[in-house]
């Protein structure tokens, strides 16, 4: 999954150059002046330029969705059930899709399974299956092999066997995932509209800056609604062939408890990057410990489907674009493979979140404020914290800014709980904030 979404990633990043060429806005506005343009003029050509800047990046989104969903359909096929990498959870598979090590970080365990054919006897695939656990303890680049090597081999005995099968609730969940991907997908819709809004041009003003934002809004949101219905359609008409093709198969599972002091240890490998990284920052190192264990329970290989990728599950063309661009001074997403190289990864979430705090969030006057604001941020983006507090629902931070100055701390963090338009930032805020502490006194 992650050669396959990697080359895809590499391969869309290579052929979409001019969407993310160096100052851009400045670039416009100069040929618009040489033309001795009128300002109806200047707005027209810029607004058709923005117009031309999101269809190009939405035809990226759309490819990378289309290939992940073929993927899973894949998996699905063959497996019942379409696991995939997320959130504190690694899944790999084989090159030809019959054996899946998975890596549960919220459960604490870690789990192998194989294909088998459905005559193979129970003792013959233990048999296989214990010989592929000691492949995987043998090859360094799965993410299971270290952890398998620190279990006990006598547990492979202990094993489930089970027929494939694709239940209703199997289907229901597959489309779940497609849901709650799209979901993701219009989170990061959000933030690159945060972009616009934030964009400082002579030549557009502010009135329609938000137009543009609500009409790439209104198409992106029936792009989606599209998809979820051919995806909906796809499983109905494949039922049939599904059921049939996956009761010929069985699965052989062997499933552990991860070492107790596993999360500790995997934070102490990544402890004096956000030590080093928040000095440079001016952002707590606590705050990057606890975003860290939130996003990814320190697993610097963490993958998700939006994409985002390594500890801080940096999204390249969203947060790596940004921090590419006002501090690297690159106009281009950043690659996966930079992404799971953990010193790089901390670099570009801690520089992400001082980007919130000093640029996005600067007009909210009060420290802690600001910090639950920041929190909410990084995973919905300026414009979503703007919308729970500006009453006409606008996504302007600088007018919401205005609101939240009056506030309490402790008011902000209620009304953000309260008012943010996705329950799962809300659920984020609250655990990365309860993890500060948890974080504070130990660095």
């Amino acid at each position: 999954m992650k050669t396959r979404l990697t080359g895809l990633m590499t391969c869309l990043m290579l052929s979409v150059p001019s969407v993310f060429a160096a100052d851009r806005f400045a670039e416009i506005d100069a040929e618009i002046d040489k033309a001795g343009f009128t300002q109806e003029q200047k707005d027209k050509e810029y607004q058709d330029f923005v117009f031309a800047y999101m269809a190009e990046y939405e035809n990226w989104r759309v490819e990378y969705l289309r290939e992940f969903d073929q993927y899973r359909a894949e998996i699905i096929k063959k497996w019942g059930v379409g696991d995939v990498s997320e959130r504190h959870k690694s899944v790999e598979y084989s090159a030809d899709q019959t054996v899946k090590s998975i890596i549960d970080y919220d459960n604490n365990e870690v789990s192998v399974s194989i294909l088998v054919d459905s005559n193979t006897t129970d003792d013959e695939a233990k048999a296989e299956l214990k010989k592929q656990v000691a492949e995987l303890a043998a090859t360094p680049e799965s993410n299971v092999s270290k952890v398998i090597i620190a279990l006990e081999p006598e547990a492979v005995a202990a094993v489930k066997v089970t027929p494939v099968a694709f239940s209703a609730e199997n289907e229901k969940q597959a489309k779940q995932v497609i849901i709650e991907q799209t979901k993701a997908q219009l989170v990061e819709i959000d933030k690159e509209s945060d972009k616009v809004q934030l964009a400082k041009t002579d030549s557009l003003s502010i009135d329609m800056i938000e137009q543009v934002t609500i009409q790439k809004k209104k198409k992106l949101l029936a792009v989606a609604k599209e998809r979820l219905i051919a995806v909906a359609d796809d499983y109905d008409k494949q039922r049939t062939e599904k059921t049939a093709k996956l009761t010929a198969k069985k699965i052989v599972e062997y499933k552990v408890k991860l070492p107790k002091n596993g999360l500790s240890s995997r934070a102490n490998a990544v402890v004096d990057f956000a030590q080093e990284e928040g000095e440079r920052w001016q952002i707590s190192s606590a705050l990057i410990m606890a975003v860290i264990h939130s996003e990814s329970s320190f697993d610097p290989k963490a993958t998700s489907p939006i994409p985002a990728y390594g500890l801080m599950q940096i999204v390249p063309t969203t947060a790596g674009y940004d921090v590419n661009q006002i501090v690297r001074k690159i106009s281009e997403p950043m690659s996966s493979g930079d992404l799971y190289t953990p010193d790089v990864n901390v670099e570009t979430g801690a520089a992400y979140l001082n980007i919130l705090n000093k640029r996005y969030l600067k007009s909210i006057e009060n420290d802690e404020s600001r910090l639950y604001c920041m929190i909410a941020a990084y995973n919905t983006g300026a414009g979503n914290v703007a919308k729970a507090f500006n009453a006409d629902g606008a996504r302007n931070i600088r007018k919401a800014a205005k609101v939240i100055n009056k506030m309490a701390p402790d008011e902000v963090y209620q009304h953000l709980l309260h008012n943010l338009p996705y329950d799962e930032t809300k659920h984020y805020l609250k655990k990365v904030s309860s993890r500060i502490e948890l974080y504070q006194n130990k660095i």
